[in-house]
């Protein structure tokens, strides 16, 4: 059966999964697939090629939920950045994949028109909406970063003793985990814009 697009951006992403970002090869692919670098060549011209198709891919599933619907739109640009999250998660270095080959395909373009659109009929100026809607995906990828670093976001072994509105902040004031921390950073972007518009 012939090589197809499709085929080496799956067997890309699985790679990713198993080896992570910085391990990933263009050779280690075309052993995967037991091609010849020239076979994977024509379906991608370069290894900055594939990783763009597969951080669009990645963005593809973030999308592929059909569009939230409430009525409200605070309630769907939420459902939205806790889908996103949950993409980026799926794949070892998600949100650096996706951060660092933005993916601008087909998907990604309707998702920005739908959230705009979203948005200017909730009566938000559209200025507006689009500096709402980078903030808020900025905010879900930068999140995700962090949860997917190596070692993840653990204790850096500093003494809070002398600081004590930290030490005060860590034995009150810190969410229960990650998920409750994430939801907590995404309904201060949406006040922040509840307020904006009043």
């Amino acid at each position: 059966m012939p090589l197809r697009r499709e085929t080496v951006i799956e067997a890309g992403l699985g790679l990713l999964d198993e080896v992570g970002l910085d391990k990933l090869t263009t050779r280690a692919l075309t052993t995967r697939l037991g091609v010849q670098p020239g076979a994977l060549y024509w379906h991608v011209k370069d290894k900055r090629e594939l990783l763009g198709a597969m951080a669009e891919r990645v963005m593809d599933e973030a999308f592929a939920a059909p569009s939230p619907a409430s009525g409200d739109w605070a309630e769907d640009v939420t459902a939205f950045a806790h889908g996103m999250r949950r993409a980026l998660l799926a794949h070892r270095d998600g949100a650096r994949l996706v951060a660092t080959y933005t993916p601008l395909g087909r998907s990604a373009l309707r998702a920005a028109e739908d959230g705009l659109a979203l948005l200017t009929a909730a009566g938000v100026p559209l200025a507006l909406a689009a500096h709402f809607g980078d903030t808020l995906t900025g905010y879900v990828t930068g999140f995700v970063m962090q949860e997917q670093a190596v070692g993840g976001v653990g204790d850096a072994g500093a003494d809070l003793a002398a600081y004590p509105l930290l030490s005060r902040w860590a034995r009150e004031g810190t969410p229960p985990d990650r998920d409750a921390a994430f939801a907590s950073g995404v309904g201060l972007i949406v006040d922040g814009l509840r307020g904006r518009i009043g």
